[in-house]
């Protein structure tokens, strides 16, 4: 603002001109500051709206994206080729009609694509990479759920290569299906969004469906550093916790 104030006096406006011009200059600088600060709601804290949680890079606290890009890369070292994994977040348990349990996230889903959300889909196979069926999000949804991760923020946060609102997957995913030799997901888990298909019914009576938890849980065996690093921290929260516990009892 300063700035723009020297420069208009070196013109040697009049004040009545001067006057509408660092106004406007004002204004400028304003709207160029609210937009470069803009912060975009995907549903999930982000390190531009929980800078305090998450670092820059980070989809989940401690976790950056790169080390969900090459979770999803060793899993599909794993598998034999032209496969197909799909793995379907948790559903959202209901107490009532209209009053859900506390979410809680599939561990694979999470695992993989670092969503905390409900109501999401993701496919993986070396053809396309990861691809991320999300929910078709609503203005009431939003306005009594609050803001969901959409396809856009499945590409651009969540580094999906490929991302549909979940209406499409029925036109999108039988074809999927139907090039792999083999389809894993989870066994025990299955969700009525994919397995209700009837490219899913085929492949599994010419048994292509496979169980993919084996392959997930010996990923998840091997902690990485970032991991580690969180396990520890844990750990001394929790030791902070009892140690005062116990002081508090024996004072």
């Amino acid at each position: 603002m300063a700035t723009a104030v020297r420069l208009l006096l070196r013109r040697n406006l009049r004040p009545s001109e001067a006057a509408p011009r660092m106004l406007y200059a004002y204004e400028n600088l304003v709207q160029r500051a609210a937009y470069t600060t803009r912060v975009v709601d995907v549903g999930q804290p982000t390190p531009q709206s929980h800078p305090e949680l998450l670092a820059e890079g980070e989809i989940t606290p401690g976790i950056t994206s790169d080390e969900y890009i090459s979770r999803r890369k060793k899993l599909l070292e794993v598998l034999p080729e032209k496969s197909l994994a799909i793995i379907a977040s948790a559903d959202q348990q209901m107490m009532t009609d209209v009053v859900p349990y506390p979410f809680r996230q599939n561990g694979e889903y999470l695992y993989i694509t670092g969503c905390t959300q409900p109501g999401g889909v993701a496919v993986l196979s070396e053809e396309i990479g990861l691809c991320m069926f999300m929910p078709d999000i609503s203005k009431e949804d939003v306005v009594w759920q609050g803001q969901m991760a959409g396809a856009e923020a499945a590409v651009d946060f969540f580094k999906a290569d490929k991302a549909f609102p979940l209406s499409q997957m029925q036109k999108i995913l039988p074809e999927m299906i139907e090039r792999s030799k083999v389809v894993y997901h989870n066994v025990k888990t299955p969700s009525s969004s994919y397995n209700n298909l009837d490219a899913f019914r085929r492949a599994s009576l010419n048994n292509k469906v496979k169980d993919i938890a084996y392959h997930t849980d010996e990923l998840r065996w091997i902690k990485s550093k970032s991991e580690i690093g969180l396990m520890r921290e844990s750990a001394s929260i929790v030791s902070q916790i009892i140690e005062a516990r116990v002081l508090l009892v024996l004072n």
